[in-house]
C-alpha cells in the first residue's frame, strides 16, 4: 500500500486542502481493505459521494488490471474533477504502458495534460489534468481499456443493472453496466429504464427492491463463509434458493478478458503445487514458497496468473477449501479458465457450481499425468476450454437470463490448384464442431465438373459454395474472390492439405474472444514430413500477441481484413504481407495453442511457403517416426 500512501500525500500537497477523494479495488488488509477515508469499490456503495457531487481531484488505484476491470464497471458512480489520477500497483510482465485513447474527442476537449509513467515496477499510473471539471469516470474507464488493448469494452446483450457490495464482480469489465442502491431502482437512462437485467448481492433477508424489475438475488461472499454456515442452523444457507450452488450460474464469473490462457508456458521449471490455506485465504504453495495468495472473494487475477505460470500443476484439496465456498469455486474455475493444470482426486458434492464437464476433467488426471509436456498441455486446453465456455462473463449472464447470442458465421476460404485434395480438406471441415461456418471453395485453375472435386462436394453436407478461378490468377486475387462470395463477419484462410482437430475452428474463435486480437491464429507446432515419414514437435512460444501466424489458420474480423485491403494481389507470400498489413494499421495479432493443426510438408515445389525440409527439423521438442498427432487432433495414427 505503499504506492497509494505516496500517491495520496502527493494529492493531499497539490490540493491544499480542497477535496480528494480516494477509491480503491482489490485490496485486502487485516485492519480492513483500505485506508481510513477511502471508499472501497469492491464494498457497500450506498452513502458514498454522490456522482453530480464535484471534487479537485481523484484518485483511484486497483491492485491489478483485473480489480481495474471491476472499477471500470462502476465508472459512472466517480464525481466530476479537474485532476484524476488512476494508478494499478502490480501487472504481469507482458503489459505494455496503458496509453489512453481519448475518444470520443468531444468528450475530452477539456484535457490538458496527460501522463503515464512507471514511479516502481510493476506499477503504472495514468495522471490526467483537465480546464473545468470532468467525470472523473472516463478517464477510469479509458485506462481499464488501455490495458485491454483498447478494443471496445462491453459485454453484449442486456444493460446490466448492479446493486450491492461487490456486484461488479459479476460484470467485470463493462463500462455500460449500471450501478444502483440495494433497494433500488436502477437509475433512469435517457428516457429509459437504467438495466434490463438486474443482479443484486444481498444477505439472507434481500430487502424489497422499489423497481419495476424482479432482481436475480446472489450472495454476497459473508454470508457463504465456513464460518458462518458452520453455526447452528447455517446449514441452511446451502439449502435455500440464494445459497444454491448446484449449477455454474450460482457464482460470480470469470473476467475472461482478463484471467485466461495468456502467458502459458508449456515447459515449467517449477514442480507440483498445492492450493492450500495461508492466515485463512487460498494461496499457490510450491517447494516450500508461496507464490500468490487469493482474495477472501475467490476472485483470481491476472497477476496471480502470471505468478504461478511456471507451475507444473495445482493440486486441489477441497478439505481446505477457503474462506467458504464460493470463494473456493471461483478459485478453481479462474485458474482453469487460465488453463493452469489442475487435478484433484475428488470433488466434493457441494462443488456443482463447477458443473459436471470440468469437475469431470479436474479428476481425470493424477500428479504423474502432468510429468509429460505434452500430456499436461493437453489436460490444461481442456480444462481452459470447459472453464472459458460455461464460466466467462458472456455465458454466466445468459445462464442469468439474458438472451443468448447467436454464434457468428465464420466463412472458410479455401483455395486448391489439386482436385484430389478436395476430398481430403472438405473431410477436415466436416468434422468441425462448436462453431457455425460456410466454406468458399476456389477451384484455382480447375473445373467444378472434375470427378474428384464433384463427388467430394456432393457428399459434403455444410453450407459451401464453389467458384472456379482461371489458372493464371495470382493466388492473392483468388483468395480475395473468395472473401467477397463470403457471407461471415470472420474469415478464416485455410490449406487444403493440412489436417485440422475437430475444435479448431472454435479454439480460434475463443481465442479471438479472450485476447480482443484482430487476427487470430497458430503457429505450427506439429509437422508432419511426408518425404521422410518424420513428425516434428517444434520449440514454440505460443498464447501470446505476435507478429506471426501459419498461413493455413489466419482468422480474421472482416473489418480487418477490409481495412488492409485483404491479401496483396501476388503469386506468393501472401500471409506474410496481410500480417504486415494488419500490425502496420495498428492491428493485433494473436497466436494460441496449436495442438489442433498440423502442417503437412511434403514437396516444397507444391507449397507457397517454400521452406526448406531442414527448417523443420531445428529447434524441436520430439520427433517420431511416422504420424503421431495430438490426442486433441483426435485423429488415428495411421490417419496419413
Amino acid at each position: 500500500m505503499s504506492l497509494l500512501n505516496d500517491l495520496v500525500h502527493a494529492a493531499g500537497k497539490r490540493n491544499g486542502g480542497r477535496r480528494v477523494l480516494v477509491y480503491c479495488v482489490g485490496f485486502e488488509t487485516p485492519d480492513g481493505p483500505v485506508p481510513p477515508g477511502a471508499i472501497d469499490l469492491d464494498g457497500d456503495l450506498d452513502g458514498i459521494p454522490r456522482a453530480e457531487e464535484g471534487a479537485a481531484e481523484v484518485l483511484v488505484l486497483a491492485r491489478t488490471p483485473t480489480d481495474l476491470r471491476r472499477a471500470a464497471t462502476l465508472h459512472s458512480l466517480l464525481p466530476m474533477a479537474t485532476r484524476v489520477v488512476v494508478a494499478v500497483e502490480e501487472t504481469p510482465h507482458w503489459y505494455t504502458a496503458p496509453v489512453l485513447s481519448p475518444t470520443p474527442a468531444h468528450r475530452w476537449r477539456s484535457l490538458t495534460e496527460l501522463r503515464v509513467h512507471q514511479p516502481r515496477r510493476p506499477a503504472w499510473v495514468v495522471e490526467a489534468g483537465f480546464s473545468k471539471p470532468t467525470p472523473a469516470g472516463r478517464t477510469l474507464a479509458a485506462t481499464a481499456r488501455a490495458f485491454a488493448g483498447h478494443r471496445m469494452d462491453a459485454v453484449a446483450a442486456p444493460v446490466a443493472g448492479l446493486a450491492g457490495p461487490g456486484a461488479a464482480h459479476w460484470r467485470p469489465g463493462d463500462p455500460n453496466a449500471a450501478p444502483a442502491g440495494v433497494t433500488g431502482p436502477v437509475p433512469g437512462r435517457f428516457g429509459a429504464r437504467g438495466g434490463d437485467l438486474v443482479l443484486r448481492t444481498t444477505d439472507q433477508d434481500p430487502p424489497p427492491w422499489s423497481g419495476d424489475e424482479t432482481p436475480v438475488d446472489r450472495p454476497v461472499a459473508e454470508l457463504m463463509s465456513w464460518e458462518r454456515i458452520g453455526r447452528p442452523g447455517g446449514t441452511r444457507i446451502l439449502e435455500n434458493d440464494l445459497g444454491d450452488l448446484s449449477e455454474p450460474r450460482t457464482i460470480p464469473p470469470v473476467d475472461d478478458r482478463s484471467v485466461n490462457p495468456m502467458g502459458f508456458v508449456t515447459v515449467p521449471s517449477l514442480g507440483t503445487a498445492e492450493l492450500s490455506v495461508e492466515s485463512g485465504r487460498w494461496a499457490i504453495i510450491c517447494e516450500g514458497r508461496t507464490l500468490t495468495t487469493f482474495g477472501t472473494s475467490g476472485c483470481v487475477t491476472d497477476v496471480d496468473v502470471s505468478r504461478i505460470r511456471q507451475v507444473r500443476g495445482v493440486h486441489v484439496d477441497w478439505r481446505r477449501s477457503h474462506s467458504g465456498p464460493v470463494a473456493a469455486l471461483r478459485v478453481v474455475t479462474g485458474l482453469a479458465a487460465a488453463g493452469v493444470p489442475l487435478f484433484s482426486d475428488v470433488v466434493p458434492r457441494w462443488a456443482g457450481a463447477l458443473g459436471p464437464e470440468l469437475a469431470g476433467l479436474i479428476t481425470s488426471v493424477g500428479d504423474t499425468g502432468l510429468g509429460d509436456d505434452l500430456e499436461r498441455e493437453e489436460h490444461s486446453i481442456r480444462l481452459r476450454r470447459e472453464a472459458l465456455r460455461t464460466h466467462g462473463v458472456r455465458t454466466r449472464w445468459e445462464q442469468l437470463g439474458a438472451p443468448a447470442a447467436a454464434r457468428p458465421l465464420i466463412s472458410v476460404l479455401l483455395a486448391t490448384r489439386r482436385p484430389e485434395m478436395v476430398r481430403f480438406a472438405l473431410e477436415q471441415m466436416a468434422g468441425q464442431r462448436g462453431a457455425e461456418f460456410e466454406v468458399i471453395l476456389a477451384l484455382h485453375g480447375i473445373p467444378a465438373g472434375h470427378p474428384d472435386v464433384a463427388g467430394a462436394v456432393a457428399s459434403y453436407d455444410r453450407p459451401i459454395t464453389v467458384f472456379e478461378a482461371p489458372g493464371e490468377t495470382v493466388f492473392g486475387a483468388v483468395l480475395n474472390e473468395a472473401a467477397a462470395r463470403a457471407s461471415g463477419s470472420f474469415l478464416l484462410k485455410m490449406d487444403d492439405d493440412d489436417w485440422y482437430g475437430p475444435d479448431f475452428v472454435s479454439d480460434l474463435l475463443l481465442a479471438h474472444s479472450y485476447s480482443g486480437a484482430d487476427v487470430v491464429g497458430m503457429v505450427p507446432e506439429f509437422v508432419y514430413l511426408a518425404s521422410i515419414g518424420v513428425t516434428v514437435h517444434r520449440d514454440q512460444v505460443t498464447e501470446q500477441i505476435t507478429n506471426f501466424i501459419a498461413g493455413g489458420t489466419i482468422f480474421a474480423e472482416r473489418s480487418a481484413f477490409e481495412t488492409v485491403g485483404g491479401f496483396r494481389t501476388l503469386p506468393g507470400t501472401i500471409d506474410a504481407q496481410f500480417q504486415h498489413a494488419v500490425q502496420a494499421a495498428g492491428g493485433q495479432i494473436y497466436r494460441t495453442q496449436g495442438l489442433g493443426y498440423i502442417l503437412r510438408r511434403g514437396n516444397v515445389a507444391n507449397h507457397t511457403w517454400r521452406e526448406p525440409i531442414g527448417t523443420f527439423l531445428r529447434r524441436n521438442k520430439r520427433q517420431w517416426r511416422g504420424f503421431r498427432p495430438s490426442a486433441l487432433m483426435e485423429l488415428p495414427a495411421e490417419a496419413v
